[in-house]
């Protein structure tokens, strides 16, 4: 996804509107990035308010002519695991479910339930990259740009989850 460099100007503006707008367009794949880190609807909904307001007090920081939502995204991944990190007993270690991400998505409930369920399977690294993959539907590049990893360690570990999942649960993704 692309946010034009006008919004970012006219945030750095105090422009309401122009957050809102951005807001928007990113709420949901925040939330699925903090989302499988944490684990935890509420406290990912929490930490969603948390990283638009860093965003806004780093917007300064903000290189022009980078990709404005990979940087979101790094910025919400980078303060979801400093939260983790620093509250991992208070999480649940269940994933509770995906409903909001994949009813948006299209999916009906069998197919949510079967997709939570294998999610559950895969370590944290496998479990954000498919998220980002499947859910939120980012190329490879992007996702290396926002875990800040090489491409190659993000096709890696796509691939080693995805083979995880067809072989424990018949998951099959036609994008790979």
């Amino acid at each position: 996804m692309i946010i034009d460099q006008s919004y970012v100007d006219k945030i750095k503006e105090k422009d309401e509107e122009a957050f809102e707008y951005v807001y928007l367009a990113t709420k949901r794949a925040v939330y699925s990035v903090i989302f499988a880190v944490t684990k935890d609807h509420l406290s990912a909904e929490d930490m969603m308010q948390e990283v638009y307001m860093k965003m806004l007090s780093s917007i300064h920081q903000y290189k022009e002519n980078t990709n404005f939502y990979n940087w979101l995204l790094q910025i919400a991944h980078h303060h979801s695991i400093d939260h983790y990190r620093k509250n991992k007993n208070k999480y649940n270690v269940d994933i509770n479910d995906y409903s909001e991400v994949l009813v948006s998505k299209g999916l009906r409930p069998d197919e949510e339930e079967q997709f939570t369920e294998m999610i559950e399977r895969l370590d944290e690294d496998e479990r954000i990259v498919v998220i980002l993959k499947v859910v939120e539907e980012m190329k490879h590049r992007e996702i290396a740009k926002v875990l800040k990893k090489p491409l190659g360690t993000i096709i890696w570990i796509y691939q080693k989850a995805m083979n995880k999942l067809k072989s424990e649960g018949g998951y099959e993704n036609e994008e790979e």
